[in-house]
C-alpha cells in the first residue's frame, strides 16, 4: 500500500535522497508521458513516451515504454584494426563492450629490444656512431663495429657491467688515525691543527700546526682583615695577591639589628639593641615569654580559642555576648517610620541582639532602601546602634516569618505571600513565593510510541510493517473513541524529532493503523494524536 498524494509534490529544489524507482516485473499496460519505471526482468530503466517510433511519426504516434536514453545514447560501436594495433572486437558490436588493444609487431618484446620501423622487435647489437670528446675542438667519430677502450688512471678504476654499462669508480681513500693524550700544567704547551689547505678537487695539500702555551698561573688569593673601631658598622678588607684592597662594610638595621666593630681587629659583634622595633610581621612558632608589660600599637590577630586556658578572639567574644540582646516588644509598622522608631534621624539606641516582633504590617524607610514587613516578622540589631544616627537597613537583620495566608495579585511585589499549597503538575512556585501556572497540555491530545506494547500492536506482512493503535484504551481517548475523529502525525522518538510519512488508515471503529514499507523496529517512531 502506497501513500496517496492527490496533488503535485513540489520539493522546492531539495534533494530526493535514497529514492528507488518503482520496480515492476513487466511493463504496465499504460502510463502517462514522463512516468518512469525500472523493469527488473530486463534490468532496464524505462520511460513512457508519446511516440515510440524512431523517428517519431506525428500523424500516427505510438505511445509506450522505451529504455531511457535509447534514442540518444551510444547503442553500438564499430572498431577496425590498424597497422600496428589489433583491436578486440574488430567489428560492429552492441551492448556493453570492452575493447582490448594489442600491438601487432612480430617477434618477442623484452627489456633489451625495441620496436623498429618495420614492425619488428629487434636487439640493439652495434654502435651507430660514437663521438669521443678527446678535446672540445676536435671530436672523434667511431664507426659501427669498432672498439673504444676506456682505461682507468690514478685513483680511477673502470669496468663493464651487464647490459653494456660502463662503471667509472674513484678508488677508496685509505686513512690511518692515531690518538694521543696529555695533561699540560701551568706554563706547559700543546699543539693543534690551525688550518688545512686543499685543492679544487678536494684533496688535502697541507696543514698548519700551531703550538699553544698555557698561562703560568690563574690563582688569586685574598686576605680578609676586620678593622678595629670602624666609625660606622663593621669593615672587612679584602686584599688580593696583587695588593689591591676592597672594603666590605656590614651595617645593621636601626632598632632591629646592631653591627659593631670590636676594639680587637678580626672581631665583629652582631646583637639586638635594648629596645627592638619590628618593622613588619613577627611570627613566633613556639612559646614566647615576656618579662614586663606588653604594649601593642595596632591590631593583634588572635586565633579562635580551642582550650579553656586560651584567650578568645573578638568574633568569639561577640558570639558570647550576643545573648545580651533583649526582646524589645512589638513593632507597629502602620505609619512609617513605625513605632518604636528604628529608622531615620530620630532612631532609638539599640544593643547588639536587641529584637522586635512585627505586630502590624507596613513599610520601613531606611537611608538606603525601604523594607516591607508583615505580622510575625522579626527585626534584629546586627550591632550596637547609637541614637539619632539614621542607620541603614544593613544595620538590621529581618527574619520573614510569613505565617499569613497567601493572596493574589498582578505582580510579584504587589502580592501577599503566605501559607498555601499548589499542585506541582499545574503550578510553579519561586523561592520568594511567586506562583505561576504551567503551560497546559491539550486534554484531547496524546502521544503513543509505535511498538508492540498495549495499546499498540506491530505486524509484518507483504513487505510492510503495520502498527495498530487501539484508541478506545483508557490511557488514550476511552471506550467511545472513534478513529474517524482522530488526527495523526508521525515523528521520530529521538532528537531531532522529525516528522515522517507513512500510510495512515482509520477503521470504522476505534483503531488507527500506520503502514511502513519494509521492516521497521519498535520504538523508532511515535504518533501524535488529537481527538476532534
Amino acid at each position: 500500500m502506497a501513500i496517496q498524494y492527490l496533488n503535485t509534490v513540489d520539493l522546492n529544489q531539495n534533494q530526493l535522497n535514497q529514492a528507488v524507482i518503482q520496480n515492476v516485473g513487466t511493463d504496465p499496460a499504460t502510463g502517462v508521458v514522463g512516468q518512469i519505471i525500472f523493469n527488473t526482468s530486463a534490468d532496464t530503466l524505462k520511460q513512457y513516451v508519446a511516440d515510440t517510433q524512431n523517428p517519431p511519426v506525428p500523424a500516427s504516434p505510438t505511445p509506450g515504454w522505451i529504455e531511457v536514453g535509447a534514442t540518444s545514447a551510444v547503442e553500438s560501436i564499430d572498431t577496425t584494426n590498424g597497422t600496428f594495433i589489433n583491436l578486440t572486437p574488430s567489428s560492429k558490436t552492441t551492448g556493453n563492450v570492452v575493447i582490448t588493444a594489442d600491438l601487432s609487431a612480430s617477434g618477442t618484446a623484452s627489456n633489451t629490444t625495441f620496436l623498429r620501423g618495420d614492425n619488428a622487435w629487434v636487439v640493439v647489437d652495434n654502435y651507430v656512431s660514437w663521438t669521443l670528446d678527446g678535446d672540445s675542438g676536435n671530436p672523434e667519430s667511431v664507426s659501427s663495429g669498432e672498439t673504444v677502450d676506456i682505461a682507468g688512471g690514478l685513483k680511477i678504476t673502470t669496468d663493464i657491467a651487464a647490459n653494456r654499462t660502463l662503471n667509472i669508480v674513484h678508488d677508496l681513500q685509505a686513512q690511518t688515525d692515531t690518538t694521543s693524550t696529555g695533561s699540560p700544567a701551568y706554563g706547559g704547551t700543546f699543539t693543534t691543527v690551525d688550518s688545512v689547505t686543499r685543492d679544487t678537487t678536494g684533496h688535502v695539500t697541507g696543514i698548519n700546526v700551531k703550538t699553544i702555551t698555557l698561562p703560568a698561573t690563574d690563582d688569586t688569593t685574598y686576605d680578609l682583615t676586620s678593622k678595629a673601631n670602624a666609625t660606622s658598622g663593621a669593615d672587612i678588607d679584602l686584599t688580593d695577591s696583587d695588593g689591591n684592597i676592597d672594603t666590605v662594610t656590614l651595617i645593621g638595621t636601626a632598632g632591629e639589628i646592631d653591627v659593631a666593630q670590636s676594639a680587637t681587629a678580626g672581631t665583629i659583634v652582631i646583637s639586638q639593641p635594648e629596645d627592638v622595633t619590628i618593622g613588619n610581621d613577627l611570627q613566633v612558632d613556639n612559646d614566647a615569654t615576656i618579662d614586663g608589660a606588653l604594649t601593642v600599637v595596632g591590631q593583634v590577630t588572635v586565633p579562635a580559642a580551642t582550650a579553656s586556658t586560651s584567650a578568645p578572639n573578638l568574633g568569639q567574644v561577640e558570639q558570647l555576648v550576643a545573648g545580651i540582646g533583649l526582646f524589645k516588644g512589638g513593632y507597629d509598622a502602620t505609619n512609617d517610620p513605625g513605632s518604636p522608631v528604628i529608622s531615620g534621624s530620630s532612631n532609638i539606641a539599640l544593643d547588639l541582639g536587641d529584637y522586635f516582633v512585627v505586630t502590624v504590617d507596613g513599610d520601613i524607610t531606611f537611608s538606603d532602601t525601604t523594607i516591607s514587613v508583615e505580622v510575625g516578622d522579626m527585626i534584629f540589631a546586627n550591632a550596637a546602634i547609637a541614637v539619632n544616627t539614621d542607620p541603614a537597613s544593613t544595620a538590621y537583620t529581618f527574619v520573614i516569618q510569613d505565617a499569613n495566608i497567601a493572596g493574589a495579585g498582578a505582580t510579584d511585589a504587589a502580592t501577599e505571600k503566605g501559607v498555601a499549597g499548589f499542585d506541582s503538575a499545574s503550578f510553579t512556585v519561586s523561592g520568594s513565593g511567586w506562583v505561576q501556572l504551567k503551560p497546559q497540555s491539550n486534554p484531547y491530545g496524546a502521544k503513543q510510541d509505535l511498538n508492540n506494547t498495549s495499546p499498540c500492536s506491530r505486524a509484518e506482512s507483504g513487505g510492510l510493517t503495520t502498527f495498530t493503535i487501539d484508541l478506545t484504551d483508557a490511557s488514550l481517548f476511552g471506550t467511545s473513541a472513534l478513529a474517524a475523529n482522530v488526527k495523526a502525525e508521525i515523528t521520530q522518538i529521538a532528537a531531532p524529532y522529525e516528522t515522517v510519512y507513512a500510510d495512515v488508515a482509520r477503521s470504522g471503529t476505534g483503531t488507527i493503523s500506520f503502514a511502513f514499507t519494509g521492516s521497521v523496529a519498535s520504538d523508532v517512531y511515535a504518533a501524535l494524536l488529537v481527538y476532534v
